[in-house]
């Protein structure tokens, strides 16, 4: 797969939670890793020694500096962008797929606010919970240097470049998805509440592991401002999206089942161009009620005018040099036909008054059902190491 987020193979020997050797293992600890990692206040030991050191008080500074310089950019922008454009085709609580995400949870988050359920992904290994136990005054500049490193990228380009995070993550402390999101999340004033890693069987159902995650490809999670009630679940799958996998594995099994919704497509590669990716593409344009892309995602020419309304933003001059056999003449004629500013940065071309964007909303679309969260998983015979949380009903 020519994915540009094919990112995340680090091989560090410490960052992770176990849950059989590591019985003591708590939503706390984890949370208070995730705001550690993020520069943020540890919602749970407010006086952790760590905090003092020299190293997380320049991470605070540094890191707090780029993220602020993102929000002012294109997070903000794109919130209000969001206010005015995806209403009223997104519902409170309803599902967002965004496939080919990687760990992307914070622009999805900003772009579909009002979600209930995302359901997110990429080739990229789940990978493990953060542990801030294992961190020390030897490690833990090092620790804080590769966050910075890993996720510096995608603050300024809003994507992940994938020789980029196979060089930054060489040696990183931490690996998969799994931390990343944390790190998102927790910058974005949100708590994890509930946290289960999951085994995605070929017949489409899920098994749970608990805090587990040795075998697992796939993560739920569930997030709200810690003192309010307003929940959300991710899912991440670590899942082969062709042709060749999204039958096999699963995946498509699993998904055909989940309520319709929005989809999201954002530095996709320009895959569902291929027909390699016929089934995802195909899933996608189905199972989505809006679909809010850029021009790597789904090409123009696969929507029916008939059946979709189209908005165009921003400006489209073609992709990007690594891309240009993707090139969409028809596209060129949209963008001279009819457009609408685009007052924030995103995708390939990720310079504000480069970028473009496109919101596809069915023409017949159905009153909002009542929101319905996705199947829970289905617990293995035997019990996980660590005690499972509640699936989400």
């Amino acid at each position: 797969m020519k994915s540009i987020l094919f990112l995340l193979l680090a091989s560090g020997p410490f960052f992770f939670l176990n849950a059989q050797e590591t019985p003591g293992t708590s939503l706390a600890t984890i949370n208070d890793a995730a705001a550690f990692l993020a520069g943020e206040e540890l919602p749970n030991q407010t006086d952790h020694p760590l905090t003092q050191t020299s190293a997380w008080k320049s991470h605070v500074s540094q890191f707090g500096k780029d993220f602020t310089n993102h929000q002012e950019r294109v997070l903000f922008p794109m919130s209000e962008w969001s206010g005015t454009e995806v209403v009223p085709a997104q519902p409170p609580g309803a599902v967002v797929r965004y496939m080919f995400s990687g760990p992307d949870i914070l622009h999805a988050i900003h772009m579909f606010p009002t979600a209930g359920t995302f359901i997110m992904c990429g080739l990229e290994p789940v990978g493990q919970a953060p542990d801030i136990t294992a961190l020390n005054e030897g490690n833990v500049a090092t620790a804080l240097g590769e966050v910075r490193n890993s996720l510096g990228e995608i603050i300024q380009l809003s994507f992940f470049r994938t020789k980029d995070m196979k060089d930054d993550l060489q040696f990183a402390t931490f690996q998969g998805t799994t931390p990343i999101m944390m790190i998102f999340l927790a910058k974005s004033g949100q708590y994890v509440k509930e946290l289960e890693f999951l085994k995605l069987q070929k017949d489409g159902t899920l098994a749970s592991q608990g805090f587990d995650h040795k075998g697992a490809n796939a993560v739920r999670m569930v997030v709200s401002p810690r003192r309010l009630n307003q929940p959300k679940t991710i899912y991440y799958f670590s899942s082969d999206l062709s042709n060749g996998g999204f039958d096999t594995t699963g995946f498509g099994t699993w998904i055909a089942q989940q309520p319709k919704g929005s989809a999201y497509l954002k530095a996709a590669s320009f895959l569902m161009h291929d027909d390699w990716f016929s089934k995802v593409r195909d899933h996608l344009l189905t199972n989505s009620q809006q679909i809010i892309q850029d021009d790597s995602g789904i090409p123009y020419r696969r929507f029916d005018p008939a059946v979709w309304n189209a908005t165009l933003y921003g400006v489209y001059s073609g992709p990007i040099d690594l891309f240009k056999d993707s090139f969409q003449a028809d596209l060129v004629q949209a963008y001279q036909t009819d457009k609408k500013p685009l007052n924030f940065g995103t995708g390939y071309k990720w310079r504000k008054g480069e970028s473009n964007l496109m919101r596809f909303v069915l023409k017949d679309l159905p009153a909002a059902p009542a929101p319905a969260a996705p199947a829970p998983a289905e617990t293995p015979a035997e019990a996980p190491a660590a005690p499972a949380p509640p699936a989400v009903q």
